[in-house]
């Protein structure tokens, strides 16, 4: 066969698969103009698909369409997927409106964008119906997640984000007054409204009964969205007239706030939202972070007291190999000597900044616990945690560098746990952090995997020995088709890639026995032993 019939092979099969989900496809150069057409072009817009080639793309659609492409295409990546946007296209003659879902795609290297229309009623009756997108917005955890992603995006591509918080009382009462029917079918546009307007499709999240957030671009403002909604309102039940709907937008210059302050500034805002009400919000998230500063002044000061006199102990949680059961080493937990939860007080240091003091700190107390027990503990090895954070700053990997050869300490008794408490920006400058120790010998894991939004991206761009199963998967394992399914394929992933697992929160026997039946290494959790002052190699009673 020859280059060229394989060409148009290829040709034909990716015409054919786009054309079996949609009813015209364009293909844009960077300026959004029309450069090619193909499909039922005619009989939607009235104008044969060669003409439209050199036209704007955006003279296709109404005004409120084409404004709502351009915040899409302004805020998307020049690779991955654009849409799914509901569009109203024009005729040319009749000037009468076709509604169609919009699809597009960027493609690497590629400068140009390809958009597909889809104007069959029955497949819209199918997407109002909720069988096909999923219209869930995020809870307060996942909408956190998505905006150190945005945030991280936005601050790499040298854009400012904005954070609308949206309040009323009467998107309820108003599918109270619907059917059941009609209440569901307002309930998915109005959600998928947020979505669509939202940072990438999916950075929008329902904080209560009458309370909402999302994460968008600067094009959007926040009476842009009100207009929407009472639009929608209007459509859904005509005789609800204008109702009352307040918005109050925060800006995000990603110029004065790093990831860490702008992921504590939006949590500081939300609470500010979630409990005094819209008018007491903060519409600058730097001075939000400014404000959380200056009320936490003196829980700042206690912590930083706390680090540097190491008013703390560690204790010692085991993991064990599976199915033997036999420890194979533990993992160094921190324990303050006030009543402060743990988790608390290092989320609440990495907020401000110190994290790699906490983490050095941790680190000096398990070296010393291992140069004075080693001897007695034969096989003692210790694994401790690196933030995400702190494997990120160059200064905190030097004092690493140097207490290990400073210390002496054996890659026999000490191994490192990253964790994904902060986002990991540069991949190749933290891989190669982590390449240095495995040189030396020490076994670098990767935490709580599955439980940030880049796991998988840190296992493609890090070079590891084990990553650790977030417990959530491990618990939801026994009543979750999704997350036994997950559990199960990344532990199949791990040993192609010749990656150990370990499984966080092992609590009961039927947990064991399908961790060991699926290939899980090794177990960590209360079923094998709780954490305790000294580390200890004995064996669980049966």
């Amino acid at each position: 066969m020859s280059e060229i019939q394989t060409m148009r092979d290829l040709r034909d099969r990716f015409v054919a698969f786009s054309f079996a989900a949609s009813d015209f496809l364009i293909e844009l150069d960077p300026n959004h103009n029309i450069v090619f057409s193909a499909g039922q072009t005619r009989s939607l817009i009235g104008a044969p698909d060669k003409s439209l080639v050199g036209k704007s793309c955006f003279s296709l659609f109404s005004n409120e369409s084409a404004e709502a492409l351009k915040a899409f295409l302004r805020s998307g990546q020049k690779s991955g997927r654009i849409g799914p946007l509901m569009v109203d296209l024009v005729h040319i003659e009749t000037k009468a409106f076709q509604k169609a879902l919009l699809m597009g795609m960027y493609i690497p290297e590629n400068p140009h964008i390809f958009l597909t229309f889809n104007a069959t009623p029955s497949f819209h009756d199918f997407l109002a119906a909720g069988a096909y997108q999923d219209v869930n917005l995020l809870d307060e955890k996942e909408f956190e997640m998505s905006a150190i992603k945005a945030f991280d995006e936005a601050k790499r591509e040298g854009k400012t984000l904005d954070v609308t918080f949206l309040e009323s009382d009467h998107i309820e009462k108003v599918k109270a007054n619907l059917s059941p029917d009609q209440a569901e079918k307002f309930d998915h546009k109005f959600k998928m409204l947020l979505k669509e307007q939202s940072y990438k499709g999916n950075a929008a999240s329902q904080m209560n009964d009458n309370k909402y957030a999302l994460i968008h671009d600067t094009a959007i403002t926040g009476d842009y969205i009100e207009q929407k909604i009472q639009q929608l309102i209007k459509e859904s039940k005509p005789s609800a007239g204008r109702v009352d709907i307040k918005t109050k937008t925060a800006h995000a210059d990603m110029g004065a706030l790093n990831e860490r302050e702008a992921r504590r500034a939006l949590l500081y805002t939300m609470k500010q939202f979630e409990e005094m009400g819209l008018d007491a919000t903060s519409t600058d998230l730097s001075k939000s972070f400014d404000q959380y500063l200056q009320e936490n002044a003196d829980k700042i000061t206690r912590l930083k007291t706390l680090v540097g006199q190491q008013a703390f102990k560690i204790q010692f949680q085991p993991i064990v190999f599976l199915p033997s059961e036999e420890i194979c080493h533990f993992e160094a937990l921190v324990r303050f000597t006030t009543n402060d939860s743990p988790y608390e007080l290092i989320v609440f240091g990495e907020d401000i900044g110190i994290a790699p003091d906490i983490d050095m700190a941790i680190i000096k107390q398990a070296i010393g616990y291992i140069s004075r027990h080693k001897d007695k503990t034969p096989g003692l090895r210790i694994a401790v945690n690196i933030s995400g954070q702190s494997i990120q700053s160059e200064s905190f990997f030097k004092k690493l560098t140097g207490i290990i050869k400073e210390t002496g300490v054996s890659p026999k008794n000490l191994m490192f746990e990253i964790t994904e408490s902060t986002s990991i920006g540069d991949l190749v400058k933290v891989n190669g952090f982590i390449q240095v120790l495995r040189k030396q010998g020490f076994e670098v894991c990767l935490d709580d995997f599955g439980a940030g939004a880049a796991s998988f991206q840190y296992l493609n761009g890090l070079e590891i020995d084990c990553v650790k199963i977030d417990g959530k998967y491990v618990r939801d394992a026994e009543n979750s088709i999704k997350d036994e399914a997950m559990v199960r394929n990344l532990v199949r992933m791990c040993k192609d890639l010749g990656i150990t697992t370990i499984a966080e929160m092992v609590e009961t026997e039927k947990q064991m026995n399908y961790l060991t039946q699926i290939g899980v290494d090794k177990g960590q959790g209360w079923l094998y032993g709780k954490p305790v002052d000294k580390a200890e190699y004995t064996k669980r009673d049966a």
